[in-house]
């Protein structure tokens, strides 16, 4: 597949693999207070985060075939990613192996669904292509929209370690 090539679409959006070329909008998103206020301590990344997560997820695509995914728009527009990572039994949370999913949207995004729309067809083509049988998803308890988009995927709530919520989701009929 080449790097910059959609790895999957929909009527509104191009979900592309993690490239190089990605660094610079996940530093431009790790950077806004309003995108990170529930992520770790709440604080943007510094730079060295922000390298840090984006070699990691250059590195899981090397490694999985799949990953993290840049989201765009019609107009080509950067709008957020999806990360995908796979987690061990003691990464996962959960207590047995998984595929972690989370998002972000560009606040200039927010509201007209993309976050459901993006994060929905990475779900369902991570069990399409048959690279998870069971995904997690965190979210901190007071960030109420993100607990909403994953009640509208399907996730369930399985429990919380303070105030991170921990929600997962089953492959249909696995």
């Amino acid at each position: 597949m080449i790097p910059n090539s959609p790895w999957v679409r929909t009527e509104r959006l191009e979900l592309r693999r993690w490239a190089p070329e990605h660094l610079e909008g996940l530093r431009a998103l790790a950077a806004l207070p309003e995108v990170v206020r529930y992520v770790g301590d709440g604080t943007p990344w510094d730079d060295a985060t922000v390298a840090a997560k984006h070699e990691a997820a250059l590195e899981h695509w090397r490694r999985s075939g799949f990953g993290w995914l840049a989201v765009h728009d019609a107009s080509g527009a950067s709008v957020g990613l999806v990360s995908v990572n796979e987690r061990s039994v003691g990464e996962s949370g959960i207590g047995v192996p998984a595929v972690e999913i989370g998002y972000w949207v560009a606040p200039a995004a927010w509201g007209c669904g993309y976050g459901t729309e993006a994060a929905g067809v990475v779900v369902d083509e991570l069990f399409a292509r048959g690279l998870a049988d069971r995904l997690v998803a965190r979210h901190d308890r007071a960030n109420t929209a993100s607990g909403r988009l994953l009640g509208k995927l399907g996730f369930v709530p399985h429990h919380a370690v303070g105030a991170l919520v921990y929600s997962v989701l089953e492959r249909p009929g696995g």
